[in-house]
């Protein structure tokens, strides 16, 4: 393997080429490349990075994975935390409660009647005592 071979195989392999398609493109052995490559700790560049959105640190994302937005957990809680008006709520309904007469909202599935625990206690057994005057 001559000197440019070795520019060469560097050049390649830090462009993301696989150790096949530098050996025939340099007409070597794939063995050959791969064996140089280990021995000169040549990595190939498939790598890319992103920053954190909360904080700004360098992430490093691999290709074929799920892709990081956020360093930490922690981050992401700060992120959403901060910027609540971006979450979509496509789901939210107006309800009125029905002991109280305030109106809030609800997700829709959830079958919501009361704005609060209290009211709910309050209503339930107010009605509770109209029924044991009777």
């Amino acid at each position: 393997m001559t000197e440019i071979q070795k520019q060469q195989i560097q050049s390649m392999r830090s462009n993301g080429l696989v150790f096949a398609d530098i050996a025939n493109k340099l007409h070597l052995s794939v063995n050959s490349v791969k064996s140089y490559c280990r021995r000169n700790a040549i990595q190939k560049q498939d790598v890319t990075s992103a920053l954190c959105k909360h904080c700004g640190a360098v992430l490093i994302n691999t290709p074929g994975h799920r892709q990081k937005t956020f360093c930490s957990a922690a981050c992401q809680q700060k992120y959403w935390w901060e910027n609540r008006n971006l979450m979509l709520h496509h789901a939210l309904i107006s309800v009125t409660c029905p002991a109280c007469g305030k109106s809030f909202t609800a997700y829709k599935g959830h079958h919501r009647k009361y704005c609060s625990h209290t009211c709910y206690i309050a209503d339930r057994y107010r009605k509770a005592d109209a029924h044991e005057s009777e």
